[in-house]
């Protein structure tokens, strides 16, 4: 009898333990947003020891579920707590002139070293994650809530896009090449820029 109520207790505290260890995952995520989007720190500055601090957690707590912080900001980003930065696209009625004058300011703001890093160190946390990574990005697209996604969703709303472009795919087809481009080669050209939004615009504007 005492090593049933033994086990039934076990049992019992594994099942209220549950619940307190998604608790503070989540408390993760949020103080990782906290300090990145409220308190303005730095990919550089932010550290597991600070994020661990913020959200009341022990630094082994948040090893146990991510590799390095790299991964936590990765998650954090595609759980839609951290919110990319970028300037607002302007809305002019001409969306090729307008998402081309955003990805010049975009790509003068992409040169500062702090922007760079955090890009390189995501790209690394997304090629080595594993299935839990992959499964986020079947669900969700990074893209989703950002300003250029918006454009492209105001575009569709006035009847300037063919029926069924998803906008998340539409920003995505102009963004990842951008990234990829800026981490490998090197700073794109206006001329290339121009080149990607056409080559994009072509296959989902109606005229």
């Amino acid at each position: 009898m005492s090593r049933t109520i033994v086990l039934m207790a076990a049992e019992a505290d594994s099942r209220r333990g549950r619940p307190r260890s998604e608790e503070a995952h989540q408390s993760v995520l949020d103080a990782v947003a906290r300090l990145l989007d409220d308190q303005g720190q730095s990919y550089e500055e932010l550290t597991v020891e600070r994020i661990a601090a913020e959200a009341g957690v022990g630094k082994q707590t948040i090893y146990r579920w991510w590799k390095n912080k790299a991964a936590v900001v990765l998650e954090s980003l595609m759980t839609g707590r951290l919110k990319l930065s970028f300037e607002r696209v302007p809305n002019t009625g001409d969306l090729r002139a307008d998402l081309t004058t955003w990805l010049d300011c975009e790509l003068e703001r992409s040169q500062m070293h702090d922007t760079e890093v955090m890009a390189r160190s995501l790209m690394g946390a997304l090629v080595t994650g594993g299935e839990e990574t992959r499964q986020l990005f079947k669900e969700r697209s990074v893209w989703d809530d950002m300003e250029l996604t918006e454009r492209i969703r105001q575009e569709a709303a006035a009847g300037g896009l063919r029926e069924g472009v998803n906008p998340a795919a539409v920003a995505s087809a102009i963004m990842d090449p951008f990234i990829i481009r800026l981490l490998t080669v090197g700073k794109p050209d206006h001329q290339w820029l121009q080149t990607q939004v056409d080559i994009v615009l072509r296959g989902v504007l109606r005229r």
